[in-house]
């Protein structure tokens, strides 16, 4: 397991070097085994990734994150992840469609929560007003995985500290869910809403007439008082 940045340094400056000798297909081949094909921390892929956006050339971001992506590895999505979320500012449409592509293509939980926390939980950070419009339009994506992400995305950003009047936003968006009869649906907005209530219970308070409204699952209010029920005992 490699798990020190001191461990890691040498490998991924070998591997840029790859990739300023002899180009990108042999750079990426060389990042499948040298890294995704070990065990390696999501911290460690992460600074990878960072490193490698840093170094490749613009138009390269994407062909790199396609081909990474095939190989369906974990740690191969914390790296896809993180490309896109670096490009956010500059790419920002690009970013959430081809997060939500690779998502959609994943079909495994740890995809939807790997790739919506990181792009999409990032996205609401820095582009509130952006990220949440796009994330409304994900709620009729075909995907549930997609769907899914949409949790991840506000858990993370709740997570990291958004302001009220997003948070307010946030849990509007969660509560537009709160009907789903989609258990993969469920597990993404649930764990949302959990946090949403640990760290805003205020909010919840505020929408408490619209959380017991027949069409809100009890699933959700579970989730919602779970939540409340931390947030007593931190």
């Amino acid at each position: 397991m490699l798990n020190r940045k001191s461990e890691i340094r040498p490998i991924v400056s070998a591997l840029l070097h790859t990739y300023e000798v002899d180009g990108l297909e042999p750079f990426c081949i060389a990042f499948l085994e040298k890294l995704l094909q070990q065990k390696v921390t999501f911290p460690l892929l992460e600074f990878a990734a960072e490193a490698t956006y840093q170094q490749l050339a613009e138009i390269e971001h994407l062909p790199f994150c396609n081909n990474i992506a095939a190989h369906h590895t974990m740690g191969g999505n914390v790296v896809v992840a993180i490309v896109l979320k670096e490009r956010l500012s500059g790419h920002f449409e690009e970013s959430f469609a081809e997060a939500a592509k690779f998502i959609a293509q994943g079909q495994k939980w740890y995809v939807s929560d790997i790739i919506g926390e990181r792009v999409f939980g990032n996205g609401i950070l820095q582009f509130p007003e952006e990220a949440l419009e796009k994330l409304k339009q994900f709620r009729e994506h075909e995907s549930k995985w997609v769907v899914r992400s949409i949790g991840a995305g506000c858990h993370l950003a709740t997570k990291r500290g958004i302001n009220k009047e997003v948070a307010t936003k946030v849990f509007q968006l969660l509560l537009s869910l709160g009907d789903s009869k989609e258990h993969q649906i469920r597990k993404g907005i649930g764990w949302a809403a959990k946090t949403m209530a640990r760290l805003h219970p205020d909010i919840i308070e505020l929408y408490h007439r619209e959380i017991e409204a027949e069409s809100v699952g009890n699933w959700f209010r579970r989730k919602v008082n779970i939540g409340l029920e931390r947030h007593r005992h931190a």
